[in-house]
């Protein structure tokens, strides 16, 4: 599983739209610059709900997932780059949350659970009639146990986003490119856990941690 814990933008002078998590917020604009606050080295991006096929940022051309179920969610760039400045233009005409950061590659193990949720309420009358909900959504859930693959260099990137990101509530950015074989999804924007407990360290700085993950729109 790829993961952008700490996203660059939300220290940024970027729109409120391309940092508010409700990708509802969203602008409507094919092309903009964002300066971050010190220059940051970061090898991925964050892509949410954006009728885009490709971005651009910073000369490297990124294509978007054809499928619009699994566009949300983390893109590798090319090659890493460091700075302060993203230039970014799209083909599309508007754009959602856009984070950017180093992404971690994390282990899980074999076991995935995995589903969906519905925020839908049918009624059953008492005459035993089915009256169907209205007004909801269905969603994917996902979860992946790690055990022992979480390192000094990710549970950084877990505290220096906790207090401004994690906290609030705010989605991740994910892929599974690692899991294509046994795992039916591509990438997700998804909320996890907001309050997390790390567990059994060994010799080293390796813990484990059971996530699930709900997916975010």
């Amino acid at each position: 599983m790829r993961i952008i814990i700490n996203d660059f933008i939300q220290e940024s002078d970027a729109d409120d739209e391309l940092k508010s998590p409700d990708l509802s917020d969203r602008l409507d604009s094919a092309s903009f610059t964002i300066t971050l606050d010190s220059s940051q080295t970061f090898d991925s991006i964050g892509v949410g709900n954006t009728d885009a096929t490709s971005i651009t940022i910073n000369g490297d051309v990124i294509t978007l997932d054809s499928v619009q179920r699994d566009r949300n969610g983390l893109y590798l760039l090319s090659a890493s780059q460091t700075t302060d400045t993203l230039v970014i233009t799209h083909n599309g005409t508007y754009i959602g949350r856009f984070a950017c950061g180093l992404h971690r590659l994390i282990g899980t193990s074999p076991q995935i659970e995995m589903g969906r949720r519905s925020t839908y309420q049918p009624r059953r009358t008492a005459s035993g009639n089915v009256i169907e909900g209205a007004g909801g959504i269905s969603y994917r859930v996902f979860s992946f146990d790690i055990r022992y693959k979480i390192t000094s260099e990710i549970y950084s990137d877990y505290e220096a986003a906790y207090d401004t990101q994690i906290a609030k509530g705010f989605p991740f950015f994910l892929m599974f490119d690692k899991q294509e074989h046994r795992f039916p999804y591509e990438r997700a924007y998804a909320q996890g856990p907001i309050d997390s407990i790390f567990e059994t360290s060994i010799n080293s700085f390796r813990y484990s941690i059971r996530l699930l993950f709900e997916e975010a729109f």
